[in-house]
């Protein structure tokens, strides 16, 4: 191209970038200069070591500086694969080098050409380097050889040297581009300015320049993620709410019906709640515990103090399976006549069946009613007048977007409490949370025993077995989950109907065995659930549907089956649907075949472990940050280089974003900080 590329420039004017490469990078919505200095590697390959042929070591990779001496290309001896084959040299010695379908190769390195080649030095019978990296030696700096080379993510047709030389181009655009950081933050935390980061994120000189422009960019992204998190949150003070002041009297006697004692942790976040319910602008809280911990019954303390105060609320539950169970826990802390259930399949008030219409009707009239559902029912725009208070069930299926959208509903602006049985450092909380106030009930109720835990091999299934027909015998169900719902092949691992049949051949000959999976119908799943809880099925062989929030008190033992492909924070979801009692439970862990290194340290420490929220750390450490919440979303974009693994620059990020907020609420001295954050929101449909 003539001249420097400038940041809003189409990516057309950057050298290589034809039609096709262009239509594939326009369909990762990389349109522009600027956008492709943004689209970051996600790893590099380490060429800086360069030597000479003489001193070559097998095993170790490298980038020499040689002249092709030969080069041809031949047929493999053992297959249609073509070899290119070329000797080269330099004052120290000489080298093959093989290449694999690469036959063009020929003309573009020839005889006499000085090249550089980065790879893996290979000793067969002699010293070879096999598919290296070539970069044809002049004046300019290397950009895929001899270096810190990025690798980029697949983008089509584009291929990585194409992709990389476009890069190098567009970063003579780098100079346009806005510092957005506040000068105090860059200057406190000693950051490289915003172009030098853009630029060493893509070419680094070295691991320590590599390692200070990450930072500098997760920083950028944690701290917009803060900022618009603190708009979010500012957002709902300027919105109106009903305000119900607190009633001891009422509380007291709530807690007094009770059929036992709350514990602490119960009592905090009740009071907390209470405290937030009692504001004229909308409360926006996470009541976060760990499994069994007794949520449900902080939620309907909430619940009874805004039907006592004559208003509506609503309950969602992630599937319909879990709505109606909570249905019926919520109508047995709660005045029966005042609870609904709305599902696909049902509609219900006060246990009794009535159209959607005449529901309807009741729900317009504005009188007190507690509607039980899944999100449909948002979906659906039921008319709630008297709307005081939204209970959203497993929180990370309800992001920022649809937790502000509640905010557009009416005049009035429910409250809001978001549950969570996913356990969650509290340090990743406030930030994946961000706009949440947070509570948190660390303890399991008084009475619940611990759940045994085991990892059993082949040899000692037959006792397995015995002990769950002994807990069968007296009375107890038992879940079997598998990973997949049909067998597979290339999988290897343990599928439900697999399982259920041979369930049926061998251990539980006269025994019903019911299956249950994502694939069978609402009716059908309430039917299957009927006949397990009465104990006419008392073996259910299930996929992960039954995670969360299914509460079967007479179930004793949970079998999860090819253990080690699951999270630590999901089999913990597992585990916690037995050892709902004062009974005895048991969880039995089995691997798909023998285990080796961290995959059965990640078992044995979750034999050993009963606390969700140390589980949580521990899957962090195993598994690495990006897998531990699985679906979780903030409901912003992802990010590119950040992960829930930063938890320092999480922490820098919040309170800078803090600071920032107070000291200039709108931002007015920070104007490129400003527009962003605006654009961000209109995006996000938050503005």
């Amino acid at each position: 191209m003539l001249g420097m590329p400038t940041l809003f420039d189409k990516i057309s004017v950057l050298s290589g970038m034809g039609p096709k490469a262009r239509e594939a990078l326009y369909r990762l919505d990389v349109k522009t200069v600027r956008d492709l200095l943004f689209y970051f590697p996600f790893r590099y390959e380490d060429y800086s070591r360069v030597k000479r042929v003489g001193e070559l070591v097998p095993g170790e990779t490298v980038t020499v500086h040689v002249t092709i001496d030969k080069i041809h290309a031949r047929p493999s001896h053992r297959s249609s694969v073509k070899v290119t084959e070329a000797l080269v040299s330099d004052d120290t010695g000489s080298l093959t080098v093989k290449w694999f379908n690469q036959p063009f190769l020929v003309k573009t390195l020839a005889h006499g050409r000085r090249v550089a080649l980065s790879g893996h030095v290979d000793e067969r019978a002699e010293l070879v380097l096999v598919n290296p990296r070539y970069e044809i030696l002049g004046e300019e700096e290397p950009v895929h050889t001899g270096r810190i080379v990025p690798i980029y993510p697949r983008s089509g047709v584009v291929g990585e040297k194409r992709l990389r030389t476009a890069i190098k181009e567009a970063l003579g655009a780098l100079a346009g581009l806005p510092e957005i950081l506040p000068a105090s933050i860059v200057e406190a935390e000693t950051f490289p300015s915003l172009p030098d980061a853009v630029q060493a994120i893509h070419f680094p000189r070295s691991e320590g320049e590599l390692q200070r422009a990450a930072d500098r960019l997760k920083f950028d992204e944690l701290f917009l993620h803060q900022l618009l998190f603190g708009k979010v949150k500012e957002a709902r003070k300027e919105h109106e709410a009903f305000a119900f002041p607190i009633n001891e009297a009422h509380l007291k006697g709530f807690a007094e019906r009770l059929p036992f004692a709350l514990t602490p942790g119960q009592k905090r976040s009740a009071w907390e709640i209470v405290q937030d319910l009692a504001k004229s602008h909308p409360m926006n809280r996470l009541l976060e515990g760990d499994v069994g911990s007794g949520k449900t019954v902080v939620a309907a303390m909430a619940l009874s103090v805004v039907l006592a105060g004559e208003k509506q609320a609503i309950y969602l539950a992630p599937t319909e399976i879990l709505a109606r169970q909570q249905y019926q826990s919520l109508s047995g802390y709660l005045s029966p006549d005042t609870a609904a259930l709305l599902t696909k399949a049902d509609c219900l008030l006060g246990g009794e069946s009535l159209s959607r219409d005449e529901l309807r009707e009741r729900i317009s009239s504005g009188q007190p009613t507690l509607v039980v559902g899944t999100h449909a029912v948002l979906e659906e725009n039921w008319v709630l007048p008297n709307l005081a208070l939204v209970v959203v069930d497993e929180q990370h299926r309800f992001g920022v977007r649809q937790r502000h959208q509640l905010l557009s509903r009416g005049e009035m602006v429910p409250h809001l409490l978001s549950m969570s049985a996913t356990p969650i450092p509290r340090s990743l909380a406030l930030t994946v949370y961000g706009d949440l106030d947070l509570s948190i009930i660390p303890e399991r109720p008084k009475g619940r025993k611990p759940i045994a835990t085991y990892c059993v091999d082949d040899a000692q299934e037959t006792q397995m077995f015995q002990q769950i027909r002994d807990e069968i015998d007296g009375g107890g169900r038992v879940y079997v989950v598998c990973p997949l719902i049909d067998p597979s092949d290339t999988l290897g691992a343990a599928s439900v109907s697999d399982v259920a049949q041979r369930l049926r051949r061998t251990h539980f000959k006269d025994i019903p065995v019911a299956e249950l999976h994502g694939r069978v119908k609402s009716k059908e799943k309430e039917e299957i659930m009927r006949s397990f809880k009465s104990g006419n099925a008392p073996v259910l062989v299930s996929t992960t549907v039954i995670e969360v929030g299914v509460d079967v008190p007479e179930a004793t033992v949970m079998v999860i089956e090819g253990a080690e492909r699951f999270g630590l924070a999901q089999l913990h979801q597992l585990r916690g649907r037995v050892g709902r009692s004062d009974k005895a439970s048991f969880c039995f862990l089995r691997p798909s075949g023998s285990l080796m290194g961290t995959a059965r340290e990640r078992l044995d420490a979750f034999v050993k472990c009963q606390n969700g929220f140390e589980l949580a750390e521990m899957d962090l450490r195993f598994r690495g940050p990006g897998n531990v919440f699985g679906s979780a979303q903030s409901g912003f974009p992802d990010f590119q280089l950040a992960t829930l693994g930063d938890v320092l620059l999480m922490k820098k990020a919040r309170d800078w974003a803090g600071k920032t907020l107070q000291d200039d609420p709108f931002l007015e001295g920070h104007p490129t900080l400003r527009d962003q954050v605006q654009e961000e929101l209109e995006d996000l449909h938050l503005e």
